[in-house]
């Protein structure tokens, strides 16, 4: 694979571009090319022109783009340029896809791009350029996707425009043009490997507010019953509709979306007091307020960076929310040479709104910065894969140490310190310090103080909230107890029994999978959720926890064994009767022998 970039001028550049993308052996040997434009110009005509010169002159190329705010080549942003970048891959499939949604249903075009999908082989990625204030129709589409396929990523953007553009309109555009719409590029292949991850650099801070009354999922009308309006103007002192973007850019709202977070910055303020988004608000969610120091926004995403420079990539796409631009000003070219010091042809945009969906969690963003990396591995290669993990308190570096003390936002290193930088860095440290003792206390109120697995109150709140979101998936419950603790205790003490209990309960916990949760139900008793999981399965893993705790050895005592009850939960059924079930099965098991696992009131043991 490669990839090659070209920030161009006038249709001369475009046309002498092209014609040495034409004559290069890359295209010539390439099994399939895509190339992604990133327009400036949000003019009809010139897309159509740009768009149509590529298909001329690349007629086996696959063709995707969006307007943008900047375009991005090289490190650099660009004004009065258009990106085209190419990217050739030797051994992979690509399709393009592409609905307008003012000529056909979300519904049909959901139906459809599911249909492509199940029939695309090897699928290991899709990027999707969509137009971002139809919300309703872009997460609609795409959510359903990201469940059904949790170990493919998403990722793109939402097309924008700068604040002085001829005309403001959001295009996206593959074959056609679409004003309402979303263009797809699926990607597969057995020797493709794609990194999409994002760095956002905002952190949580204050109060929690519940949004209890939205418009078309991205006009907030409404927080905590009062108006969104009155809610900046009271948190931020912002009353005025003028230059709302620019007064409230530093302080975007913070949600979860699964289990990542995710900004929410306004675009305007209407006269009703309503504020408006360019992502997904729904009714329910809690938000809450963000600050962000320059400095670890930054540390962050050369975090990022070093992460994605350990991949030996072969392309490397950005999109980048516009209020970052916004934000660090001259600074952000240090994030965008971050990206490029190691990898030259990287290409992307500035756009309204990101998207990475992964591992049921994300959507569409604000504020953040998409990297999405690509290579074609040979087939002897050996491919290790790796956690890539960056939270915004920066517990975890991935960057040398020295770099992130050499980042200097004044450039004078000796200078004192801006008084508003001094003010960040101690609301940053105050932050951390009531964050980690919000950890300890959540801790201590979901954690067994014996045990250190969940509670009973947590556990019984993660299967709550597992049915409450579960689409077509089974989710299964283990419930085991130890057979006779009360001897246990009366012959050998209760400082023996505290023991049994913890390893009993670390050795159940590490027999589970990494979606699995543990909680300690009630004396010798423990419950265990297994998400999408049938009961076949379940049994399986409930016969490995068994097996392992009857091979544990005891200083002074013999083995120790534990019956096991098993449950699917049913469709039709209140959480309460799944309790009822698991319980008669775990009560049978203990009746009929003990050291079993019974799944239908049919035990079975070694």
């Amino acid at each position: 694979m490669k990839q090659i970039t070209c920030a161009v001028q006038d249709s001369f550049d475009a046309v002498k571009f092209l014609d040495e993308i034409k004559g290069s052996p890359e295209y010539k040997n390439a099994k399939s090319v895509l190339v992604n434009i990133f327009s400036e110009r949000v003019q009809k005509d010139y897309i159509a022109y740009i768009s149509g010169l590529v298909k001329e002159k690349l007629d086996k190329a696959k063709v995707s783009g969006l307007t943008c705010l900047l375009g991005l080549a090289h490190g650099e942003s660009y004004k009065e340029r258009t990106i085209l970048t190419v990217l050739f891959f030797f051994k992979s499939e690509l399709e393009l896809l592409e609905y307008d949604f003012s000529k056909v249903s979300v519904d049909e075009a959901k139906r459809d791009f599911l249909e492509k999908i199940k029939s695309f082989p090897l699928l290991k990625g899709i990027q999707v350029y969509t137009t971002p204030r139809k919300n309703t129709v872009t997460n609609d589409f795409l959510y359903s996707v990201n469940f059904e396929h949790d170990d493919v990523p998403i990722f793109g953007a939402g097309a924008g425009y700068s604040s002085n553009a001829s005309e403001q309109t959001l295009y996206v555009f593959g074959n056609e043009i679409h004003e309402n719409g979303v263009v797809i590029i699926l990607f597969g292949g057995e020797n493709l490997r794609i990194y999409a991850e994002y760095t956002l650099g905002w952190t949580p801070i204050g109060k929690e507010f519940k949004v209890t009354e939205v418009q078309d999922n991205h006009i907030l009308k409404k927080l905590d019953g009062e108006l969104a309006g009155d809610i900046f103007k009271q948190y931020l002192g912002v009353a005025s509709s003028e230059n709302f973007i620019e007064n409230t850019c530093e302080f975007p709202f913070m949600l979860k979306r699964g289990e990542k977070w995710v900004a929410r910055i306004p675009v305007e303020k209407d006269e009703k007091g309503f504020v408006h988004f360019t992502a997904d608000i729904h009714e329910g969610d809690k938000l809450v307020f963000s600050y962000a120091s320059k400095k670890l926004l930054l540390k962050q995403s050369f975090n990022l960076a070093e992460y994605m420079s350990r991949k030996n990539l072969e392309g490397l796409l950005l999109h980048v929310c516009r209020n970052r631009l916004i934000y660090l000003k001259d600074d952000e070219i240090l994030e965008l040479h971050a990206f490029s010091n190691f990898y030259r042809e990287t290409a992307g945009c500035f756009a309204f709104s990101e998207i990475l969906y992964k591992n049921k969690s994300g959507g569409l963003q604000n504020s953040a910065l998409v990297a999405v990396g690509f290579r074609e591995f040979e087939d002897d290669e050996k491919v290790v894969d790796e956690d890539c993990y960056i939270d915004f308190y920066g517990a975890r570096n991935f960057i040398d140490s020295r770099w992130s003390e050499d980042i200097s936002l004044t450039k004078k290193n000796q200078a004192p310190l801006p008084f508003e930088e001094r003010l960040v860095n101690f609301l940053h440290a105050t932050s951390r310090d009531l964050y980690l003792a919000n950890l300890k206390l959540e801790e201590a109120a979901t954690t067994d103080g014996l045990t250190k697995i969940f509670n009973r109150k947590k556990i019984s709140e993660l299967i709550s909230n597992e049915l409450k979101k579960r689409n077509q998936e089974k989710i299964s419950l283990i419930m085991f107890d130890i057979d006779n603790f009360k001897r246990i205790n009366d012959t050998y003490g209760h400082d023996m029994g505290d023991e049994v209990l913890v390893r009993i309960a670390q050795t159940a916990k590490n027999c589970i999978r990494s979606q699995d949760s543990i909680g300690r139900w009630g004396g010798e008793e423990f419950m265990i959720l297994l998400p999408e999981t049938e009961k076949i399965i379940a049994g399986q893993i409930a016969e490995k926890i068994r097996a392992a705790i009857n091979a544990l050895a005891w200083e002074k005592m013999p083995a120790i064994s534990v019956s096991v009850g098993v449950a699917q939960v049913r469709d039709d059924e209140q959480l309460q009767d799944s309790y009822k079930r698991v319980d008669e099965r775990l009560y049978y098991a203990k009746t009929h022998g003990k050291n079993q696992v019974c799944a239908d009131n049919i035990a079975s043991k070694e």
